[in-house]
């Protein structure tokens, strides 16, 4: 499989909201639909937004997209796709942080915003910056955070086992975006147990990060689910030749073995 999108992010050569509409069009032939209708709502938002400036004004799109577009977090401890490929998540209204942060920044930029994502500890904030001053977004619920609530929920979350400092806070990389972005998709088709769409996932971050030996391992298993067990044995070799230590190799070995076995037939 070969995704030419994808190739050449770390020259960030495409905008990465254009790249993650064409990752919804590899899984849904009717994606163009949903994308056409977002875009014609958030023109319509950045016109009653227009007057309006600064802090002011991300309020106002905060409160548009969050009560007048109906956006909302996913209710599922566990999500299915539906919840991050965002031209389900349009349709829905409904998805993870990750994907209502990336269309709140596409509708913040139609309304003369600059928002920056914030590959942050738990899920992603988004930055805008403003009279020498940042403030971030929760894009679960819009709320405007300012420095010092930023600081104490990093702290929560890492249990003070990091250091906090504000240079973690620069915008997020191209890459990184998306790799974040396709590794929740992978996993989520995985629960929805759609495995021919959790091996395109694969072959997508494969793509970015080629022989990584963890998302291999992660082939390995979707091709076990797929029957596909020869071509999984390969993956599984792969992943323990290249990470003897980490814990699940072990585990590999076992069940690798546990293969390689002669299987008696009983009369």
């Amino acid at each position: 499989m070969r995704f030419s999108y994808l190739e050449h992010i770390a020259q960030e050569i495409l905008p990465t909201i254009e790249i993650i509409w064409e990752v919804s069009r590899a899984f849904h032939s009717d994606s163009d639909q949903y994308v056409a209708d977002y875009y014609q709502s958030i023109r319509h938002l950045a016109e009653d937004l227009d007057e309006l400036d600064g802090v002011e004004k991300l309020q106002g799109l905060t409160e548009q997209f969050f009560f007048n577009l109906s956006f909302s977090d996913a209710p599922e401890p566990i999500v299915g796709s539906q919840r991050i490929l965002l031209d389900r998540v349009i349709s829905y209204r409904t998805g993870l942080p990750m994907s209502l942060a990336l269309l709140l920044q596409e509708a913040a930029a139609y309304a003369g915003l600059q928002l920056e994502l914030v590959d942050f500890p738990g899920y992603p904030l988004l930055r805008f910056d403003y009279q020498q001053q940042s403030y971030f977004v929760d894009p679960i619920n819009g709320d405007l955070l300012e420095g010092y609530q930023v600081q104490e929920r990093f702290e929560d979350l890492t249990e003070n086992v990091v250091d906090f400092g504000w240079d973690m806070f620069e915008a997020a990389d191209q890459k990184t975006v998306l790799v974040r972005y396709l590794t929740e998709l992978k996993h989520a088709f995985i629960h929805d147990r759609a495995f021919a769409n959790a091996l395109t996932t694969v072959h997508m971050l494969l793509t970015i990060h080629p022989d990584d030996p963890y998302e291999i391992r992660d082939r390995g298993y979707v091709l076990e689910e797929l029957d596909c067990q020869q071509a999984a044995v390969d993956d599984y070799l792969y992943f323990v030749e290249q990470c003897p230590d980490d814990p699940s190799a072990q585990l590999l070995r076992l069940q690798l073995e546990t293969w390689a076995a002669p299987q008696h037939i009983l009369h």
